[in-house]
């Protein structure tokens, strides 16, 4: 069965080709004892029952791309090497699954799915394995093969989404951003990551007593971070920060890609004031720009925009071009960029969780993906500039305000390959 890229995900897929990157994400659990490949075996293959429209392979067609099924099973893989998806060695497939000792790496294709996605099939995988392995009876909300998708999880809203007069037809400009690789003059290098743990009690205390959330916090940390780096500047340092745009859209339950982000200008005024007011000010900007009366209409323009340049783009050369320009719309308008999707919600499977990790593809300058689980905060720097000078700054900021972590791992990118069908 062939299926079309839909209008949330169009961007991500030709855009991804267009500007030459490998979008995809790890996400890396270390569980409380070692992996049993034939138990991990049969949870993957009970988790893609859930999936079917998961379970598919990226084509190439005369002048677009599209999703067919792919009935062969998902690949399990014994090693932690970056992989590659879409290929032979995973069955062609867009998702995939690697295991060591006691870890394992959900490696997917984020074209065709966004984090909440991703979650969800983790979720599915982790309580599969659970059952038999640790002995887990329910699953607690998680979806299992029992109750298959219904319209609402396989619709995408964005497809629905019609502009009105009173919307505006034209996105603004937005700000040129102080970038850390031309500004600040780091040598552009291949992504690489550090795994950090904080401990969670001793953050979340930290956080409540300055009116921030974890990831307004590790916002403004880094900001602050650069600042001191970089003091003289003409350019604000501009972080993003990435928001679920599902519940504003009245579609909890799809699938595909639903996110819009909030900007967070660290200004010279911001600079004065005492610091939990600044996190008060980032928790507030926070709220401002996840109001479903910002994120609706700017997702309807944005949609507007995919779908008029999808039907000005005949060829497929051209779609990559104009839908990789969109996927490059960060550059130097953006800083740095923090995901932080709250706590593991699963309980059922939390248990026998140590660490979650999420590695993502090399899209920003600096990132960083915020999880929390097993008691601590796990977090993971990724930058594509070869000094080390930002990620120290951070690891300052972290010690003069009193926050123990530890450094786990320093790493090359190890998100998979994932080159254009052929």
């Amino acid at each position: 069965m062939k299926r079309e890229i839909t209008t949330g995900d169009m961007m991500h897929v030709y855009g991804c080709f267009g500007a030459g990157a490998d979008y995809t994400v790890r996400i890396t659990v270390r569980l409380t004892e070692r992996i049993d490949p034939a138990v991990l075996r049969k949870a993957v293959d009970a988790a893609a029952l859930r999936y079917p429209y998961f379970c598919v392979r990226l084509t190439k067609g005369a002048e677009t791309l599209y999703y067919e099924d792919n009935p062969l099973p998902i690949v399990i893989l014994p090693t932690e090497e970056r992989i590659c998806l879409n290929s032979p060695a995973v069955n062609h497939h867009v998702w995939a699954v690697c295991f060591a000792e006691d870890r394992i790496h959900l490696d997917f294709f984020h074209g065709i799915s966004d984090g909440t996605g991703m979650y969800s099939v983790l979720a599915t995988l982790l309580y599969y394995y659970g059952r038999e392995h640790y002995g887990i009876t329910a699953p607690g909300g998680i979806p299992t093969d029992d109750i298959p998708a219904d319209e609402a999880e396989l619709t995408d809203p964005q497809d629905e989404l019609l502009q009105t007069e009173h919307m505006p037809r034209e996105i603004p400009p937005m700000e040129q951003a102080f970038t850390l690789e031309i500004d600040g003059e780091l040598t552009p290098s291949e992504a690489t990551l550090w795994d950090i743990t904080i401990p969670e009690d001793a953050f979340i205390r930290f956080t409540s007593a300055n009116d921030a959330s974890p990831g307004t916090m590790i916002s403004l940390l880094l900001a602050r971070a650069i600042d001191s780096l970089y003091p003289e500047r003409t350019k604000k340092i501009i972080s993003a920060y990435v928001i679920n745009a599902r519940p504003m859209l009245g579609a909890e339950k799809t699938y595909h890609n639903c996110l819009s982000m909030a900007m967070f200008p660290y200004t010279e005024k911001l600079k004065a004031l005492p610091f939990s007011h600044q996190c008060t000010v980032y928790r507030g900007m926070t709220f401002l720009q996840s109001d479903a009366d910002r994120i609706v209409p700017v997702i309807t323009e944005n949609a507007d925009h995919v779908k008029q340049a999808a039907l000005a783009a005949a060829t497929l050369e051209e779609k990559k071009d104009v839908f990789g320009q969109m996927f490059r719309g960060g550059e130097g308008v953006i800083t740095f960029l923090v995901s932080y999707v709250g706590r593991w919600h699963y309980p059922a499977v939390a248990d026998m969780m140590c660490e979650l990790w999420v590695h993502p593809p090399n899209t920003f300058s600096l990132m960083a993906e915020i999880n929390a689980v097993g008691g601590s905060i796990c977090l993971s720097l990724q930058q594509r500039f070869r000094e080390d000078s930002v990620r120290e700054a951070f690891l300052r900021q972290l010690e003069e305000n009193g926050i123990p972590y530890r450094i786990v791992r320093k790493i090359r990118s190890d998100n998979a390959a994932f080159p254009e069908p052929q």
